[in-house]
């Protein structure tokens, strides 16, 4: 493998906001095999848990949606990305974090995919393989009037 400077991660991720209050999470598989990814708390699989953190004015918002505790994961929490292919996944903010008020907000990534392996899944949490997700942050803007910008 070539040093980490010039070195391509396998998965790349992309936040792009969306009107209202809604939040496009992408992931791209840029290596050379099939990668299958473990979507616990990711948008992939809804609210379930997060690996974003929400911030307004420098605020960090609280998440307010459910929290699950987990044993090994089943085949079907895992979504297949083949070599150079896309999964994305839509979910709304407003559903788990306060963005009614007016200001800036801006969401990032804070935290690892529980799981991303070339090998057939599902793998026992003691086989998993954590890996960092690294996306550019978005922002949006609610106005005065409760309107997203």
């Amino acid at each position: 493998m070539s040093s980490a400077t010039t070195a391509r991660p396998p998965l790349s991720c992309r936040l792009e906001a969306q009107p209202p209050t809604s939040l496009r999470f992408e992931l791209t598989n840029n290596s050379d095999s099939t990668l299958r990814v473990l979507t616990w708390n990711t948008p992939l699989e809804g609210w379930k848990g997060t690996v974003l953190r929400v911030t307004r004015e420098g605020e960090e918002l609280s998440y307010q949606g459910p929290m699950l505790k987990r044993g090994d994961p089943p085949v079907e929490v895992y979504v297949e990305i083949p070599a150079g292919g896309r999964v994305d996944a839509t979910v709304d903010l407003a559903d788990v974090y306060d963005v009614s008020r007016p200001g800036t907000y801006k969401v990032e990534a804070d935290g690892d995919l529980i799981d991303v392996t070339t090998e057939p899944a599902p793998r026992p949490r003691d086989r998993h393989q954590a890996v960092p997700l690294d996306c550019q942050p978005v922002t949006f803007t609610v106005s005065s009037a409760g309107h997203p910008r």
